[in-house]
């Protein structure tokens, strides 16, 4: 080999190696340069050529009622997408769809040209719409076959992707409890947005992978993928229940023309709510028809005043207290006491002298506020505040009202607590005064109110279950069998709700009929008609309370909303296995007693809580009735209407009383021939 050979040689593969070690460089430098820095971007254009990124949205669990029947479910729906950046002729395809889905050609084709990789076009199409689409898509690919488009086609950027879609299958039934959502599946009113974060899902993209013409040859989609599935919600609501209430909530309603009612069930031992009612009431399913008012559960957001039930309260604390005696008397100054210069209290009739339970009886507000004067501001201001009055009760629902409660601990003034005995000045949520009620069913223990009993995944293990909770003890369990005595005559003869008793069943109650406020002062014309009740009166397996807002034609709570109560009761007792037991009058006739003056038993011995279930017997009257029907009028001067039913009940007369105490006046006059079938009025006043 030549020297000159050699150096030749050497030259060329130094060059050759100098080629090989650019090109490695410049090869380098290309794969960082379209990995590093443009790699992120290229990416991103190769995912967009071969692939479509879809949203699967969650499908929200159920809420299901007591007994396992559905209030609220996801139903499968198709929702129209596109891809904006993939169709070329986005006029032509407007053109073509806008007929079919119900748009307008220009409005279609704004949503079709918009800077954005993935647009809804129209969100959860009714099967109409839905079975017109595909009509149009099976069309369009026949006519794509017939001109032999290659690449990608526009028919390829618009598809069908499945949805849930949030449906009520009981339309308006517990609407305003259950509330809604919007389309999205998120919660936003009621139970749907208080659970949201147990009943929403968990939201999921899905992938699509396209051939080179731009079709869909392997998706990732899965419809009703268990993952994406929220749990299921169990109320303590029973649709049954719910139905019976909301049916003759509603019968009432428009019976006496009013704006608007409420009623509220509670199982009083657990403190579980078996029924909310309330109109007018409102269809989830078209929830942006209605005023947002309407879509409110007002049983938990309004407060109002609660007129006379209050009284049952305030006797309940002076019992308890053991300040009064029922069968201590009060001067209830023949209707009308005045306080100061231009202070006065009204009974609604004249009353002299009347006992605690005849002040309850008979609905006294002069008693009632004598009764609280006697038990005091720190110490009725104890009792009020643990039956729940003026704060929160607690239960899992957004927007609950605390009411207002006066400071009788600080307060003075004699004529605010005299106000407040018979409900004036104070403000509670019908929640609140129902789950009061419940306290004196329940052995005098307040429960916390009870709307979700558990919480349950798809698989059906339970995720979060709810036990029922006391919250305190209000008063003893004599005491509350006591006013459950004293609250049964209020439904007997005498009392002010003798429509509220279903037949064959008892009912220990109390009417209220509340002045409406009107800016700053009590209207004339605005009333709320209440009425609340256990039954049974001995054993209660359900605590009631309804509410009528401005009645027209009347506007006591013993005419307007215990006929009511009593169609609700009935009704659901006989859902629950509970049966009248006849016509047997087993009641505690307290508000008929004698005089202190008779030679009578003290009337507490009657209305002390009685150590058995069973309830006391009526007292005896001093004289027997006749073996024979009566032929003539009797004298009745100075007998209580108790003694006057025993002489009358085989004259065949139709008796009509009116006031209490001991008879004064009565038509036929004494010594006159009866005949069968004629009505006998007896008037009655209290002895002073």
């Amino acid at each position: 080999m030549t020297p000159g050979l050699d150096k030749w040689t050497r030259l060329r593969i130094v060059l050759v190696g100098l080629g090989l070690v650019c090109l490695g460089l410049w090869l380098v430098g290309r794969f960082f340069h379209l990995q590093i820095i443009r790699g992120p971007q290229l990416r991103e254009e190769a995912s967009r050529e071969v692939q479509k990124l879809c949203p699967v949205l969650p499908v929200r669990g159920q809420i299901l009622d007591r007994r396992g029947n559905e209030l609220a479910i996801s139903t499968r729906v198709s929702s129209l997408v596109a891809h904006p950046p993939q169709i070329k002729n986005a006029p032509r395809l407007s053109r073509e769809l806008a007929p079919v889905l119900g748009f307008k050609v220009r409005e279609l084709q704004q949503i079709l040209t918009r800077a954005k990789p993935f647009v809804w076009v129209k969100r959860h199409l009714t099967p109409e719409k839905e079975e017109a689409f595909r009509a149009w898509q099976a069309a369009a690919e026949k006519a794509a076959s017939r001109q032999k488009i290659t690449g990608r086609r526009d028919i390829d950027a618009i598809y069908l992707i499945p949805e849930a879609f949030r449906y009520y299958p009981q339309l308006s039934l517990a609407g305003p409890v259950l509330g809604f959502c919007n389309l999205d599946g998120q919660g936003l009113e009621g139970l749907e947005l208080q659970y949201e974060n147990y009943l929403y899902g968990k939201p999921k993209m899905c992938v699509k992978m396209l051939d080179a013409r731009g079709r869909i040859v392997v998706t990732g989609e899965k419809a009703w993928d268990p993952e994406v599935i929220g749990n299921n919600v169990v109320l303590t609501l029973d649709s049954t229940l719910q139905y019976i209430a909301e049916k003759e909530l509603n019968r009432g309603v428009a019976h006496w023309k009013a704006a608007g009612g409420l009623a509220l069930v509670v199982k009083p031992q657990t403190g579980e709510i078996l029924a909310l009612a309330q109109h007018p009431a409102v269809d989830p399913n078209r929830y942006a028809q209605y005023p947002e008012e309407n879509r409110r559960i007002r049983h938990f957001t309004h407060a109002l005043e609660p007129g006379s039930t209050f009284k049952v309260f305030i006797a309940a604390a002076a019992l308890d207290a053991q300040v009064v005696k029922a069968g201590d008397r009060f001067n209830c100054e023949m209707g009308e006491w005045r306080l100061g210069a231009k202070e006065v209290i009204h009974d609604a009739h004249p009353y002299g002298t009347l006992t605690v339970q005849q002040i309850i009886q008979k609905s006294s507000n002069i008693g009632t506020a004598k009764i609280a004067n006697r038990t005091g501001g720190p110490r009725l201001d104890q009792y009020l505040r643990a039956f729940g009055f003026g704060r929160r009760t607690g239960i899992l629902f957004p927007g609950e009202n605390a009411g207002i409660l006066k400071n009788l601990r600080t307060t003075r003034s004699l004529i605010d607590r005299a106000t407040l005995a018979f409900g004036q000045g104070v403000s509670v949520t019908p929640l609140q005064l129902t789950m009061a009620l419940a306290a004196m069913g329940n052995d005098g223990v307040l429960m916390k109110p009870m709307l979700v009993k558990e919480i349950v995944s798809p698989q059906g293990k339970v995720v979060k279950e709810f036990q029922p909770q006391s919250t305190c003890r209000v008063i003893s369990s004599g005491t509350a069998q006591l006013m459950l005595n004293i609250m049964q005559t209020v439904t007997q003869t005498g009392g002010t709700a003798k429509e509220a008793v279903p037949p064959g069943f008892t009912v220990a109650g109390k009417t209220g009929t509340a002045q409406k406020l009107v800016g700053r002062s009590y209207s004339h014309s605005k009333y709320q008609a209440l009425f609340m009740g256990l039954t049974p009166a001995q054993k209660p397996a359900l605590a009631i309370a309804v509410i009528i807002d401005e009645p027209k034609g009347a506007i006591y709570g013993g005419v307007v909303a215990a006929p009511i109560f009593r169609e609700i009761a009935a009704q659901s007792l006989r859902f629950l296995g509970y049966y009248p037991q006849g016509n047997e009058n087993n009641t505690v006739l307290a508000g008929l007693l004698p005089t202190p003056a008779a030679a009578q038993p003290p009337p507490e011995a009657k209305l002390r809580a009685p150590k058995a279930a069973a309830p006391p017997k009526p007292l005896t009257v001093r004289e027997a009735a006749p073996k024979k029907p009566l032929q003539v009028m009797p004298d009745l001067s100075g007998l209580t209407i108790r003694q006057a039913l025993d002489l009358l009940h085989r004259s065949g007369l139709h008796c009509r009383f009116e006031g209490s105490g001991r008879a004064v006046s009565q038509e036929p006059a004494p010594g006159t021939s009866l005949t069968p079938g004629a009505t006998c009025l007896v008037r009655f006043r209290s002895q002073p």
